[in-house]
């Protein structure tokens, strides 16, 4: 870690405030390249856990997108919540986070079809369904980027 040395005067504390600006100009570019690795990490990742082939399900990983102080990484389609949460009995919120609806068995189906929470099943391309996995890829997205974080870190700050 960068250490400063202040003498007590105006002209101390003018070069300490000198010294600390430069050093945060070194440091933001440093952060931000981080963080963008992480996220690019992170989409591979959550690339590799979406469903192969043509499964009935439509969802995309987005690149990474530059917000304030970072990177999101999204997962667009119609079926997002059912590719991460999964669908019948399957469906569960992995115990990580609070998604923005109610994700438990039956729970998409007691506000729409009713046909799971009725009849405990349901047809799609004339197969019967009890349940579909929950392939969870923004979930091993997050795991993959925690466990990166110290490599990429340790890569960026040593050049």
């Amino acid at each position: 870690m960068k250490r400063i040395t202040i003498d007590l005067s105006s002209v101390g504390c003018e070069q300490a405030i000198k010294e600390i600006e430069d050093y945060k100009k070194d440091l933001l570019p440093k952060l931000d390249r981080i963080c963008m690795r992480l996220a690019e990490i992170g989409v591979q990742e959550a690339q590799a856990h979406l469903p192969s082939g043509n499964e009935g399900n439509s969802a995309t990983v987005d690149p990474p997108v530059k917000i304030g102080n970072g990177y999101k990484i999204v997962m667009s389609g119609q079926d997002v919540y059912f590719i991460e949460f999964g669908t019948g009995d399957s469906a569960s919120n992995h115990g990580e986070f609070t998604p923005l609806v109610d994700v438990y068995p039956g729970s998409y189906s007691e506000k729409h079809s009713k046909r799971y929470s009725t009849y405990g099943f349901w047809w799609y391309n004339k197969v019967k369904y009890t349940e579909t996995p929950a392939y969870m890829p923004m979930y091993y997205a997050e795991k993959k980027i925690r466990q990166e974080l110290p490599r990429i870190a340790h890569e960026v700050f040593s050049k």
